[in-house]
């Protein structure tokens, strides 16, 4: 894959304007630098700013900014959150609610923001000082970073470069071209960006940059020890609490856009249909979609065909094209998708062709996924078929965890990326509060991985909505023992709490990938090359 160079990217879009703004879609950018929107690369005039202070926000026209004052002190919101514990639903309530809490400090701030759930950045601007924080999983990535004294935050590292011209450094040209890097996924080591000048912001940190543009990671979740609990009295109270949170959120969607037209989107698994359930009472509120864009997913589509039809719901399935011939611009698109990722590699075309058949074929204003919820199946154990890890992580462990590596070189500078990592993030007592794969998993693999892919594409056909993505969610599917989210106790018995009706059909899809081949020859490699070190 060639790196796509601004002069590329404007030659490619000239002559597309209805692509143009899927370019950084749904992006922003935050810094004490001034910039002109104008209507050429890489705005397009689909832009808008806003001025606080010493800082512009600048963000894209699909991306949604909130602001709140409270004296001298701006509350900033770019994306959406709702507050399922005290009924909030819109971003200018959510705002007041955390500025109250800011009175009191800024733990107090981020308490109060553990109870979001969104996908979303959201920070304080007060006297020269700026503090940014993103959702529960990082699902809207945020890269910051001082360059040539001035400040920047922005939700893709490309727009950053593109206005600076910023260069790709050697290790990431080396890593996104090795044999092997597209096996399991197109996403970076530790906190990289594809710049160097850039980090990639770590979920429950908040970065804090203050009247000297000096710059500090603060951890703020989790704050206590999360301890499982074994007896079937709180087993049953964390379903209880685990259905509520989902039904209240979905709920508050229902609220926040009942002008528009929002999706739950559909497999037949496990996650899928327990949102299904817990939408149960709202069910007038949604439309429910599947899609095949191959042959494997004609079986999730026919099982949530069977599930709906069972409720009585309305049903679509959108058959994708499996060619690049029945869609326009699929090369161009394909490129625009690379450059919202930052250029570490080319999307499965597949996926090209689905979110761009649903934008020259609109369906939805909102689609309702299920993810996240993995994070509390323990789906690491079931993707190596593992009973367990070791007590403590290594800095071998992590990259035999986060892809294939074959070169001695490559490995060698990618465990001291992995080195770096752990030390920044986890020196403190974080591994006291979490076991280290459940934040390791949460922090890194969910945010540096389905984080990119979400912000730099699956955003660019519609809005997303996540209502497992809440902290106090995960917290508490992690207070659930090991063994019962490994058997996916959680959202068997959370469907059979909320809608029995789902349970008794008995449809349920499991993962083609994960079978038991494919997870034995990658807890092969994970045994062996986590012990090799250069």
């Amino acid at each position: 894959m060639a790196y796509r160079s601004t002069q590329e990217m404007i030659k490619m879009l000239e002559s597309k304007e209805y692509l143009q703004e899927k370019l950084y879609v749904n992006g922003f950018l935050i810094t004490n630098h001034d910039f002109e929107i104008t209507d050429e690369y890489p705005f397009y005039g689909n832009w808008y700013d806003n001025k606080i202070g010493d800082y512009n926000i600048y963000f894209h026209k699909n991306a949604n900014l909130t602001l709140y004052q409270d004296d001298n002190t701006y509350f900033f919101i770019l994306g959406h959150a709702v507050d399922p514990f005290d009924d909030l639903y819109t971003e200018d309530s959510v705002l007041k609610k955390m500025a109250i809490a800011y009175r009191k400090g800024i733990d107090e701030y981020y308490e109060a923001q553990s109870d979001l759930t969104g996908i979303y950045c959201t920070g304080i601007i007060s006297t020269n000082e700026i503090y940014v924080s993103n959702d529960c999983t990082g699902m809207q990535i945020v890269y910051y970073g001082t360059i040539n004294g001035s400040v920047y935050f922005s939700s893709h590292s490309k727009l950053i470069a593109d206005l600076l011209g910023l260069e790709q450094n050697a290790y990431i040209k080396k890593l996104v071209s090795s044999k092997f890097y597209h096996y399991m996924g197109t996403w970076l080591p530790g906190d990289l960006s594809p710049y160097s000048e850039l980090t990639r912001l770590v979920p429950n940190h908040y970065v804090h940059m203050n009247k000297q543009k000096e710059c500090s990671i603060v951890r703020f979740f989790p704050v206590e020890k999360i301890i499982e609990n074994a007896d079937d009295d709180s087993y049953q109270n964390s379903i209880n609490c685990l259905a509520d949170i989902l039904h209240k959120t979905l709920y508050l969607y229902s609220k926040k856009w009942d002008d528009k037209k929002v999706s739950i989107s559909i497999t037949g698994g496990r996650d899928s249909t327990t949102t299904l359930a817990c939408a149960n009472g709202l069910y007038d509120s949604f439309n429910y979609f599947s899609y095949i864009s191959n042959d494997s997913e004609r079986v999730d589509a026919l099982a949530a065909e069977q599930i709906c039809s069972q409720l009585g719901l309305n049903h679509d399935t959108y058959v994708i094209p499996t060619n690049d011939i029945e869609l326009l611009d699929v090369d161009v698109f394909a490129t625009i998708l690379e450059c919202n990722s930052g250029c570490i590699g080319e999307h499965n075309r597949n996926d090209v062709r689905k979110r761009l058949y649903f934008i020259q074929n609109p369906k939805y204003d909102i689609e309702i996924k299920s993810w996240v919820n993995e994070l509390g199946r323990a789906s690491q154990y079931t993707k190596y078929n593992k009973k367990s890890f070791p007590k403590e992580p290594t800095v071998s462990y992590c990259r035999a965890l986060h892809k294939i590596y074959i070169s001695p070189k490559l490995i060698h500078e990618t465990d001291l990326i992995f080195d770096e990592y752990l030390k920044k993030y986890y020196s403190n007592d974080a591994f006291e509060k979490a076991p280290w794969m459940e934040l390791f998993w949460w922090e890194f693999c969910w945010s540096g991985g389905e984080g990119i892919f979400l912000t730099s594409e699956h955003r660019t056909s519609s809005e997303i909505a996540i209502p497992y993505n809440n902290r106090r969610y995960v917290e508490r599917m992690l207070t659930v023992p090991l063994e019962k989210r490994i058997t996916d106790s959680i959202p068997i018995d959370i469907i059979k709490h909320m809608n029995p009706e789902i349970a008794k059909t008995g449809v349920v899809v499991k993962n083609i990938k994960h079978t038991d081949k494919r997870a034995l020859l990658m807890r092969i490699y994970l045994e062996i090359f986590s012990r090799i070190h250069f």
